[in-house]
């Protein structure tokens, strides 16, 4: 008995080994065998488990579409900023006197929170908005040049940052709190390699009627990933001797 999977295939490699193993022996009705259902139970059990892993693992954090919605949030603040220090210097008191009270607000809540964590930027802004979404701030806001257009903008630039954050950090949880799928590969491959292959081997020899044509696919699977593992290694040493004459 010389076939086995190599175990330096990867996760989705193991993966689709043991969902070919499982189906060759769905193929018969092995339920007498207690030993091969049990083994079946157990290369299951893994293989759902490295398939949750894979899954998650490939999820993205969203670290990129954050950082530039960041950007964009911090633009939109000092946008707005802008436009309410721009109505302070008009020559209609009306429009100053409002400026200056929003003005106000944005200093006592700190005018300068885009330089913050995203937690703590985040839970200002909403402070901020708590206040100045009321009547008596929007009517301010809506009396004065481009005020009330660059709040909107900035509302929408931090929802939108919060979404994905929140999204991020949720797929972060997950991540940690899953076995990674590295791990759970070696499970699978060493259930293969030392339960599944070693008691067909031996139940092919002794009772082929009933093993034999299982025995057969299933090494024919295994073969094929280590088929392919081998391409793999070859060329990569290829490519790095390629690699090493070049230099």
């Amino acid at each position: 008995m010389d076939t086995k999977l190599l175990s330096t295939c990867s996760s989705n490699e193991a993966y689709d080994t043991s969902t070919n193993c499982l189906s060759v022996l769905a193929q018969k009705d092995f339920s007498a065998d207690l030993n091969l259902t049990a083994i079946y139970a157990k290369i299951k059990g893994s293989s759902d488990v490295l398939f949750d892993s894979i899954g998650i693992e490939k999820k993205s954090e969203f670290t990129g579409e954050i950082s530039e919605l960041d950007n964009f949030f911090d633009d939109s603040l000092i946008c707005f900023k802008k436009f309410v220090d721009a109505n302070m210097s008009l020559s209609d008191a009306d429009k100053v006197e409002k400026a200056n009270k929003i003005w106000a607000k944005i200093q006592a809540k700190n005018p300068y929170m885009y330089k913050l964590g995203y937690e703590e930027q985040m839970t200002q802004a909403l402070s901020l908005f708590s206040e100045l979404d009321t009547e008596e701030y929007q009517n301010r806001i809506t009396a004065l040049f481009g005020v009330g257009e660059s709040y909107a903008i900035c509302k929408t630039a931090h929802t939108d940052l919060q979404t994905i954050y929140r999204k991020g950090q949720e797929i972060k949880a997950l991540k940690e709190n899953t076995i990674p799928s590295s791990v759970v590969r070696k499970e699978v491959v060493e259930l293969i390699n030392t339960k599944l292959i070693s008691y067909l081997y031996i139940m092919s020899d002794t009772q082929p009627e009933i093993y034999g044509d299982t025995y057969t696919k299933i090494i024919h699977y295994i073969e094929l990933v280590n088929t392919k593992i081998r391409t793999r290694r070859s060329r990569a040493t290829s490519e790095q001797e390629v690699s090493s004459e070049v230099e």
